[in-house]
């Protein structure tokens, strides 16, 4: 995995002998959460193939209040368009409105209501736009400056590690506290996510299932991958790219390190974001090389921040001694070719311990 983060850039396939390994192509999961209206709004990419996408978009009250009625909207800085929809009156041809229908107006404490979305695209990976509306705690917006703000905040998905970010002094009475903090990974809040590509058009979406990382108080994020936890939901499938691939015997982790700026968000306040554009060291299959991506930095609340990546990553499977792993891959399956260009995609959460 080498850039990794799956938005809107189109890999670069390599294509020796039309052989390709585009193994980890990401989808991203955006979370926008708030400790004021107590509710999130998460943009699921479910699914995506050659020209066509589908999405699940989840709305959660995590407070103690129910919500009545949502009304969300959305924009894409892309190609991407919308063809059909369920589950919600959808109205807009970019940016698009969502609001409830009568059996799902009421969203209870604790509970999620979710709807989807089919679209068309184009050659790059399925787009992630930020998700806006009361129910999301982020203003109601559909004008040009706001909505290229808030897809800029898209996601990609990978391996790359995220932020440091010391609460603004602004943020409320705990953040002098919160500045020196270090940071743990929410391993059940983030998603590193990749698709297979095979005979040119075959499109499948995985994951790995287990990562782990932290962000030191000197500002040196690190994020681990198990690769072991591979998970294309076929379980030989899995052994092959456990074996052939990845060969976890010798080399059982990727891990990316970066060193954050100094200052970083110390003047974010809670709900505000940043982005900025930052190169992490990848060690993968015993190869270290530099990885760089555009990132968005959100304050979630003064101990808790989310970290996604804006411009896709694309890992290259020659540039990690993977061509060979790639070819044994292709060889067990007996297909005329999977692709060498890995872009990944990444949607990180860290809380301050």
């Amino acid at each position: 995995m080498s850039s990794f983060n799956a938005s809107a850039i189109t890999p670069r396939l390599a294509g020796a002998k039309n052989r390709t390994i585009y193994a980890l192509w990401g989808f991203l999961t955006l979370s926008v959460l708030s400790t004021q209206a107590h509710a999130g709004c998460q943009y699921l990419v479910t699914n995506q193939w050659g020209n066509g996408f589908s999405a699940t978009i989840k709305i959660t009250n995590s407070g103690a209040s129910a919500i009545n009625g949502w009304d969300i909207n959305w924009r894409y800085s892309g190609d991407n368009r919308i063809t059909s929809s369920y589950n919600t009156t959808l109205t807009g041809s970019n940016p698009y409105n969502a609001k409830n229908l009568s059996w799902n107006s009421t969203i209870q404490p604790n509970q999620t209501v979710e709807f989807g979305v089919q679209g068309t695209k184009g050659a790059a990976a399925a787009e992630v736009p930020v998700i806006n509306g009361a129910a999301c705690a982020t203003p109601m917006s559909s004008s040009a400056a706001s909505s290229s703000r808030a897809s800029s905040s898209a996601i990609s998905s990978s391996v790359v590690s995220s932020s440091s970010i010391a609460p603004s002094s602004s943020s409320n009475s705990s953040s002098s506290a919160v500045n020196t903090a270090t940071w743990s990974l929410d391993s059940s809040a983030s998603y590193l996510n990749f698709v297979t590509t095979k005979n040119t058009h075959n499109v499948e979406v995985h994951n790995f299932t287990r990562i782990s990382g932290a962000i030191s108080a000197t500002g040196v994020a690190t994020l681990a991958i198990d690769l072991s936890s591979v998970n294309t939901n076929i379980a030989l499938r899995d052994e092959r790219m456990r074996d052939l691939l990845f060969q976890i015997t010798s080399f059982p982790t990727a891990t990316a390190t970066l060193n954050l700026p100094n200052g970083l968000l110390t003047g974010l306040a809670v709900g505000d974001t940043s982005e900025i554009q930052l190169t992490a060291s990848l060690d993968l299959h015993g190869v270290t090389s530099p990885v760089a991506t555009k990132v968005s930095v959100q304050r979630l609340s003064a101990t808790r921040i989310l970290v996604q990546n804006l411009s896709p990553i694309v890992v290259n499977a020659p540039d990690y001694a993977l061509a060979a792993g790639v070819e044994a891959l292709r060889a067990a399956v007996g297909i005329a070719s999977i692709s060498s260009a890995v872009p990944v995609d990444f949607t990180l959460v860290y809380d301050a311990r």
